[in-house]
């Protein structure tokens, strides 16, 4: 939740940067190192998951590889000014925050339960 929270952030002082308030600037290239060290936190919360629980690997599987690296080229594209791909790319990572946020909260992503066989004779 607080991935999605610093990644929907990210837009309103942008929206603050693009309205005027050019020292917002700092602040939202500083969200954008806690939104990187929080998707570093959500990866680890997300192995213990799959480890402890017999969660759901998929969501590990894409993390890693796609969300971690698309928010390092987001700052590199932000510190290089290179708004036509730094804008796009963080609509993508906030609507996917947004979405990962969102399955973590329905039935899919608890783990299955599974059932204990009783032996015949065996008090259930």
């Amino acid at each position: 939740m607080l991935h999605a929270a610093l990644a929907l952030a990210q837009p309103v002082s942008a929206g603050s940067y693009l309205s005027g308030d050019f020292d917002i600037l700092a602040t939202h290239s500083s969200i954008g190192l806690l939104l990187l060290a929080a998707t570093a936190v959500w990866g680890a919360a997300a192995l213990a998951h799959v480890v402890a629980n017999r969660g759901a690997g998929w969501p590990l599987i894409l993390f890693l590889p796609v969300v971690f690296m698309a928010e390092g080229v987001q700052i590199g594209m932000g510190h290089q000014r290179n708004l036509a791909v730094h804008i796009p790319l963080g609509v993508l990572i906030v609507l996917t925050a947004v979405l990962l946020t969102a399955w973590s909260f329905t039935s899919w992503a608890r783990p299955k339960r599974r059932m204990r066989r009783v032996a015949p004779g065996e008090a259930r």
